[in-house]
């Protein structure tokens, strides 16, 4: 039976993504990029203040398979063939590295179809260019937005001759330079991403993803990218780390690799983040690491509570960003960072007077009573209880 045959005989979306998945696999498998099946999962909020209890559930998304989250093949009646089945949500903080994907099998994909499309980019790309890629069983449209609206629709039919270039094509001018910089940095640096639970985070200036050595069951390693602007803060964060290194406060710094507009960096270990500290003797705990490192004449640049992980339960900094000496107005910043930082104030905003005054007093005489007396007034907001390793 011809390809046509089979699909115009299928009755649910379902059916239709188990049999269509495999044809996409193999075109994207040397784009680098997987297509991931979502319509069982809710992953697109509908705004910042909904619960995911309200979530939308696009059909499947085309990314790097280590930027989605790994869910189990759903338990249903539906028949899948073959190995290349991806179930999982999309990661929020990576909505800007895929392509939608949303199947029909309407006999037309204007009105309601485009509708839901419609809804979907302006939660998903409310500022930012976007790409999706509305199908039946019949055609597909190939859609560009930017801002939440569509600014372009393609419209072809899975018979015409060059479709399936036509939609490579799509695909490949509308990947993110997110993906093809995770693509070069594992190459360059011989490893590969633990799929479906890669992401480990997303900052300012980079993006940080699990990884371990090509063709080994290894320790995993944390592989740090930026682009070619931020190359300079990667540069300095490595000086940072290996002026910190004989602390055992740190992560470790492994190795670095250029590639083509951006560079990249292995670090080591892996660990967890920690909890925001509920009880003095955490905050405690947290000033205590900070003074152990500007006892070693290093500073952070850059101590708040989530760039610290446990693992193996040693509490460890990560993210270090200032390569130069203990100079006393770093130290300093420092501590204002961590206090601000524990108690959840913005740095737009004021401290009390009494924290203002002992963090300049740091700066002034930064000795460890000194940092212990700020410890204690930051803890005085916090019940007394046994600090704990999370």
């Amino acid at each position: 039976m011809e390809v046509q045959a089979q699909v115009d005989c299928i009755e649910n979306e379902e059916s239709f993504d188990a049999f269509i998945t495999p044809y996409f696999s193999n075109a994207l498998d040397s784009l680098g990029v997987v297509f991931v099946n979502s319509k069982r999962y809710p992953w697109l909020p509908q705004s910042s203040f909904d619960s995911s209890k309200t979530n939308l559930k696009p059909d499947g998304f085309v990314t790097h398979r280590g930027m989605y989250c790994k869910e189990d093949e759903p338990n249903d009646t539906v028949i899948r063939k073959g190995a290349s089945f991806r179930f999982g949500k999309a990661v929020k903080e990576l909505f800007d590295c895929l392509i939608l994907f949303e199947s029909k099998i309407t006999k037309s994909l204007n009105g309601e179809p485009f509708g839901q499309v419609v809804r979907y980019v302006e939660h998903l790309f409310p500022k930012d260019e976007g790409s999706v890629v509305l199908f039946n069983r019949t055609e597909f449209w190939l859609i560009n937005c930017l801002g939440g609206v569509v600014a372009r629709v393609i419209k072809a039919k899975w018979v015409m001759e060059g479709s399936k270039v036509l939609l490579r094509d799509f695909i490949t001018k509308n990947l993110s330079p997110w993906v093809t910089r995770l693509t070069a940095a594992c190459s360059a640096l011989k490893v590969e991403v633990v799929e479906g639970e890669a992401f480990l985070g997303r900052g300012a200036f980079g993006r940080v993803f699990k990884v371990k050595r090509l063709g080994q069951d290894g320790d995993e390693l944390a592989l740090k990218i930026v682009d070619m602007s931020s190359a300079g803060r990667l540069f300095q964060e490595v000086k940072a780390l290996q002026l910190a290194q004989r602390t055992s406060l740190t992560i470790r710094y492994v190795a670095s690799a250029a590639i083509s507009d951006g560079v990249a960096m292995l670090l080591s270990p892996v660990g967890k983040p920690i909890q925001y500290p509920t009880t003095s003797d955490e905050v405690e705990a947290l000033f205590d690491m900070l003074w152990q490192l500007h006892s070693a004449y290093v500073v952070h640049g850059d101590p708040r509570v989530p760039n610290v992980i446990v693992k193996d339960g040693q509490r460890l900094w990560i993210d270090l960003v200032e390569g130069r000496g203990a100079f006393p107005i770093l130290m300093q910043n420092d501590a204002g960072i961590l206090t601000r930082s524990i108690l959840h104030v913005s740095p737009k905003d004021s401290l009390d007077e009494d924290l203002e005054m002992l963090i300049k007093k740091y700066g002034g005489n930064p000795t460890k009573l000194n940092l212990d007396c700020l410890a204690d007034k930051v803890g005085e907001k916090f019940p007394n209880a046994k600090a704990t390793i999370e």
